[in-house]
Formats: C-alpha cells, sequence, structure tokens
C-alpha cells in the first residue's frame, strides 16, 4: 500500500510561525497585518477556499476584507480596484482569486498589480524574477514572492524527505500559477522535469518512466495504476468533485494504493500547505511594510 503523504502537520507547523510573527508585525504597524481578497464568483471552486483562507487567517492574527466585485462593472472596475488596493497603506497583501470573468485575466492586471503586495505572485514582475532564477538559493534569497501552490508542492516533499535532486519529475499540466512554476521549481532543486501537457505525445510513457508525479490539471481521478511506474511517488495538486460529489485530485488515490509507493490525498495534501503558505507571505508583505515605516 502507498504511504500517505498529508499536509496538515506541516501546515499547522506553518501557521504557529505566522501567528507569532503576525503578534509581531501587528505591534509594529499599530494594527493587524492585512489581507484583501478579490473574488468574483461565490459558486466557484475556489469560493470553498476563500472561507478557509478567511477561518485560517482570523486564527492567525491576520485581518482580512473580502471584495466580490459585480462583474457587470468591467474589467476597468477591476482595475482600479487593483490601483486602489495597491495604494492603500492599510493592505499588505492582495489575493485575487481566480477563475475572473472574461478578459480580466490578463498582462495588463498583473502589471497593475503592487509586487509588494503580491503573495501569490501574480504580478508580472514577481514571477519574472522567480523564472529568471537558476538556482533554488537565488528564489529563497531573492526576496519575491512565488505562487503559493508551487510553493507548496516544493515545501511538502522536503517535510516528507523526498529530495528532488537528480530525480526524473513529470509535472502534469502547464498554468502560469501552478504547473509551470513548479516545474521551474523543481528544476532549479537540480531534477529533471517534463511538463507534460494535453498535447504531449505518448504521455503514458513520460509518467511510467518518472520517478515523481505533479499533477495539476483539473480533471477528477485522472492518473490510473496503469499511467505510473511501481513505486512512484505522486504529488497531486487537483481539486475536483467526483462523481459522488465529494472533493477528489486529479489521482484515483484508491486505486493507485497497490501502485504508487507514496502520494499525497486530496484533501489534506498540498492543499492545507498552499493556504499555509499564503499566509505566511501575507505576514512577509506585512513585516516588510512595518520596517519600510520604522
Amino acid at each position: 500500500m502507498a504511504d500517505i503523504i498529508e499536509g496538515k502537520t506541516l501546515s499547522q507547523s506553518i501557521l504557529a510561525d505566522v501567528a507569532a510573527r503576525a503578534a509581531a508585525a501587528a505591534a509594529a504597524l499599530g494594527r493587524k497585518p492585512s489581507l484583501a481578497i478579490i473574488n468574483y464568483y461565490e459558486d466557484s471552486p475556489s469560493a470553498v477556499y476563500v472561507k478557509r483562507k478567511l477561518s485560517a487567517c482570523a486564527k492567525a492574527g491576520i485581518e482580512t476584507h473580502l471584495i466580490m466585485p459585480e462583474e457587470s462593472k468591467g474589467r476597468d472596475h477591476f482595475f482600479g480596484l487593483l490601483r486602489e488596493l495597491g495604494a492603500d497603506n492599510a493592505v499588505d497583501a492582495i489575493m485575487v482569486e481566480r477563475p475572473l470573468p472574461k478578459g480580466f485575466d490578463a498582462p495588463e492586471a498583473w502589471e497593475l498589480l503592487d509586487p509588494a503586495k503580491d503573495p501569490d505572485a501574480l504580478s508580472t514582475l514577481n514571477m519574472g524574477r522567480l523564472f529568471l532564477a537558476k538556482t533554488w538559493k537565488e528564489i529563497a534569497e531573492g526576496g519575491f514572492f512565488v505562487p503559493c501552490t508551487a510553493l507548496a508542492v516544493v515545501k511538502i516533499m522536503k517535510h516528507a524527505g523526498i529530495d528532488p535532486a537528480g530525480k526524473e519529475i513529470a509535472v502534469v499540466g502547464r498554468s502560469a500559477i501552478v504547473g509551470r512554476p513548479a516545474a521551474h521549481m523543481l528544476t532549479c532543486l537540480d531534477a529533471t522535469v517534463t511538463l507534460c501537457h494535453s498535447r504531449t505525445r505518448d504521455i503514458n510513457a513520460v509518467l511510467k518512466r518518472a520517478e515523481i508525479i505533479v499533477t495539476a490539471i483539473g480533471k477528477a481521478l485522472w492518473l490510473k495504476p496503469d499511467m505510473i511506474g511501481p513505486g512512484a511517488t505522486v504529488i497531486d495538486v487537483g481539486t475536483n468533485l467526483g462523481p459522488d460529489g465529494k472533493m477528489c485530485g486529479d489521482a484515483d488515490s484508491a486505486a493507485l494504493a497497490g501502485t504508487a509507493g507514496r502520494i499525497t490525498p486530496v484533501p489534506g495534501g498540498v492543499g492545507p500547505v498552499t493556504l499555509a503558505c499564503l499566509l505566511e507571505a501575507a505576514v512577509t508583505a506585512a513585516e516588510r511594510r512595518a520596517r519600510e515605516i520604522k
């Protein structure tokens, strides 16, 4: 049976540190660290995580501002929100939930997002600095934010004692916020990474030779036992609703239990660590603001 790589223990460890840091930042700022969340769709998959973010922030001592704009107000209103929040000295961090209305998720938006208030690295500056890095040291010491889910993949692997160096890793999914940054980060940790997507030829052959598979494509129970090699580690980033209406990952965990060596569960794997990374980044933004106003 595959060993389970759970993320709750790591998440709790990160959040305990976040709470202590948030209290120190609050003392320095004269107010709690603050996170503004823009969410357009109340019934989207991300809405579930918004509620968890609000709850986790409250426990950690981070003030939240949930903004739910009307799509009918148009793209210019969204752009104006980014400008206003960037100029607001009472806001330390800004989180933009996807999906966004058609045409809103554009380069112009991410150029408006203040990189100093960008805990999920949506801004062009933070993302650009990430892809300029060649080593993990440059990422760790670069002073820029990185995408939280991609960072959570790295953190959960390190916590589980998995060293990517020299390993063959397949990352499935080429999104700008998970697949591509995760592949780059793992490359900076000296892994040999193949980034797979819908046009990859003979993807099963790539997956079968991979020692580690990171799947982030949003297809419920897509990864099956005949697609992986015996003993492979599966890091499941997918968040989907299965046929039974319950949350599940991209990997068919029950079926893979006899083939995979190690696997992250959904829920309870990468998700909690991603949330902890977001709060950690929000507090980092507040700490930097506190230093600026001294």
